[in-house]
């Protein structure tokens, strides 16, 4: 069975990123008439046209959004699906020649699963951003986080309106955790959700905590905080409690090594949690 997938790319300032992903799936082992891009366009000076007119083999759907936000854009997005299998590249990601295959087998073959995630790889596909999990794990509300980034997620269209969290994610004031948010009500309706290592993707790894900006990493820390306030439990409690140990320990360790910029990160990020926590108004 072939599933349809509808991919769904939120992009603002991107240009030859942009391109870079079509091209990636221009050259992906999978059928092209099984694949629908949802360019949604949050631009308003660059001009993503002459690319997306090279690219007349793909069907590509060029969505213009006067909405800035990423959760935002990719429920606008959403809104135009028509396949079976959604997923919600970044605009400078790109997929390898076996991405969406690895996607369809396991679907194929586990017609109850719901989701499923995978890996972030560099070009020679050792891993980025973290380091991932080698065996395929089922996912719970206890080991969701580690293993959820919403480039790797594909889910299988829900009968409810699958929709992001507006409140969360980049180009928010709770800028991060949007892909999380989604991930946990998922878990929590019952659906089986699946980490398969074999799934990977191309990201760069400009985007770890250690590159970020000292803003990026403030903004990140108030959507993980906001996120743990909405629909506030248990797990999320020992969520919390184990981010903030965390960043208590990295703090300590630049004070011990007098690292001002480890010092200064550790608290931003402490900080910011408890603000997102504290500051969110939950729906």
């Amino acid at each position: 069975m072939e599933h349809k997938f509808s991919l769904v790319i939120a992009t603002l300032n991107r240009y030859e990123e942009v391109k870079g992903f079509l091209n990636s799936i221009k050259n992906i082992k999978y059928p092209l008439d099984k694949i629908e891009v949802i360019v949604v366009d949050q631009n308003d000076k660059l001009d993503l046209s002459k690319i997306i007119n090279e690219f007349q083999d793909l069907n590509v759907l060029h969505i213009k959004s006067s909405i800035k936000g990423l959760s935002q854009n990719r429920n606008l997005g959403l809104k135009r699906c028509s396949g079976d299998i959604v997923a919600f590249p970044d605009d400078d990601c790109e997929y390898l020649e076996d991405t969406l295959s690895v996607v369809n087998d396991f679907f194929t073959c586990n017609k109850d699963s719901k989701v499923i995630m995978g890996r972030i790889v560099e070009r020679d596909g050792s891993d980025s951003l973290r380091k991932w999990p080698k065996e395929t794990i089922n996912i719970n509300k206890n080991n969701f986080y580690t293993k959820c980034s919403s480039i790797t997620m594909f889910i299988k269209k829900n009968p409810k309106e699958l929709v992001f969290n507006e409140n969360l994610g980049t180009g928010n004031y709770f800028g991060a955790c949007e892909d999380a948010d989604m991930i946990y009500r998922l878990l929590k309706e019952g659906a089986p959700i699946v980490y398969n290592p074999e799934l990977r993707l191309y990201h760069p790894h400009y985007s770890s905590s250690h590159n970020m900006s000292e803003e990026k990493v403030y903004s990140y820390g108030l959507g993980f905080g906001a996120f743990c306030r909405s629909g506030f439990d248990v797990h999320k409690l020992i969520l919390l409690i184990k981010a903030q140990g965390y960043h208590c320990v990295n703090t300590l360790i630049g004070i011990i090594t007098l690292d001002k910029e480890r010092i200064k990160k550790g608290y931003n990020a402490f900080v910011s949690r408890v603000k997102g926590f504290v500051k969110y108004k939950p729906v």
